[in-house]
């Protein structure tokens, strides 16, 4: 018997991300329908990485004054991103999961 953790792995990804340089956003077009318009700005202030973050944290934080210029978002797996910010900041990965939570912030 197998003991399960209460949640199902997310089954929705990404069939379209379009970076729209001059409106300064990230549009993202689910599996569902469903399309989440990002703010570079709020992208790069929820980035989820240790440095941002902090290590062990509980709730992230949003955290202000970095760079928003995006040069490259690569799929890390079936379950996330990685955004990679013109200051050479790379080490945040979106989770999917994390990116509908954010979404619907």
């Amino acid at each position: 018997m197998r003991a399960t953790l209460g949640f199902a792995p997310m089954s929705i990804e990404p069939t379209e991300v379009h970076l729209e340089e001059a409106a300064q956003r990230l549009n993202v077009r689910w599996s569902d329908d469903r399309e989440d318009v990002f703010a570079l700005s709020y992208l790069r202030g929820w980035c989820p990485c240790a440095h941002c973050q902090g290590h062990f944290v509980l709730e992230k934080r949003f955290v202000k004054g970095a760079d928003t210029r995006l040069v490259d978002v690569q799929p890390v797996g079936s379950y996330a991103m990685r955004l990679v910010w013109a200051d050479g900041h790379q080490s945040g990965i979106y989770a999917f999961e994390y990116l509908r939570e954010i979404a619907a912030a």
